[in-house]
């Protein structure tokens, strides 16, 4: 069976150069993707306990959440999306920092796992630029698209913010995604998720990601049966069992997807992946019953 046009409805056709994430530019931090809609996060955490408009219409809403505060910062051309993430404290909860690294951890974690830092100088605060001599920042913001703050040789703050787009391979890599895709690590398994998200099961019903999805993915629901709990499901998937393969292109012949088809039982399945602005991502995952499958 060939990707018909209605499967198809999703995809774009507007394709720049990507990679599969981490190796560069990080997209995610808890659970909030850069160039997200903004209002997300207040639907999911509420009202900010502070808020502001700087002159040159940059913005920020701040968050109180336990032992910690999240900002989100729009830019003054698009107010309405997320162009950076930053959260401060002593702890936030798990897979809710930057890949593996938490509020609290030691520095030498961030050293280890991100490697030698593009600067390293005392901090400043934003508002008053005094020097913060007991707060050491570490900037990869030249390499990569993040920062760090340490006091005490503990991470006391990690900014992630939007510094153009991914650099990824001009197909996607299968045997790494589906290392994630068959893993336990529900940060880089939210990453690499497409913030539209879609199933769509053999009794045509969609289901997609509501509120932050580390946490819709910690909890039972169809999409979660699908991925984790099935006979069947994402991470019990072979990529070696996969018995159709293609790179979907646009008319200029730019590749913008991937279409992968399993044959389990009964069951088709179905996943489209996109080239987006962060990178690879999982677009849709589709179930049919074979009998009911045209070939």
């Amino acid at each position: 069976m060939k990707p018909n046009n209605s499967i198809l409805s999703f995809l774009i056709f507007f394709i720049i150069p990507f990679s599969l994430f981490g190796e560069s530019k990080l997209f995610m931090m808890y659970g909030i993707k850069l160039g997200q809609k903004r209002s997300l996060v207040t639907e999911i955490y509420g009202k900010p306990f502070k808020s502001h408009t700087f002159e040159d219409g940059y913005s920020y809403d701040a968050f109180k959440l336990d032992e910690h505060i999240l900002v989100v910062e729009s830019e003054n051309k698009r107010p309405d999306l997320v162009w950076a993430i930053q959260i401060q404290g002593n702890k936030n909860p798990k897979h809710f920092g930057l890949n593996d690294i938490n509020l609290g951890d030691e520095v030498q974690k961030v050293i280890s796992t991100f490697g030698k830092p593009d600067e390293i100088r005392s901090a400043y605060d934003e508002q008053t630029k005094e020097e913060l001599k007991q707060i050491q920042y570490y900037s990869y913001d030249t390499s990569r698209n993040f920062s760090i703050e340490v006091q005490n040789q503990k991470v006391t703050s990690i900014k992630l913010s939007f510094k153009g787009t991914a650099v990824v391979s001009d197909s996607l890599e299968i045997p790494s995604t589906f290392k994630i895709l068959q893993g336990n690590d529900l940060y880089q398994i939210s990453q690499l998720l497409d913030q539209n998200f879609v199933l769509k099961e053999k009794d045509k019903k969609e289901y997609k990601i509501v509120g932050n999805p580390i946490t819709f993915l910690s909890s039972k629901n169809e999409i979660t049966n699908r991925f984790f709990h099935q006979p069947n499901s994402l991470a019990n998937l072979n990529p070696k069992e996969i018995i159709e393969s293609l790179d979907l292109k646009n008319e200029k012949q730019f590749i913008f997807g991937k279409y992968l088809k399993f044959k389990i039982g009964e069951e088709t399945i179905h996943l489209f992946f996109l080239k987006s602005y962060e990178g690879w991502t999982l677009k849709e995952m589709n179930i049919e019953n074979s009998v009911d499958t045209p070939e």
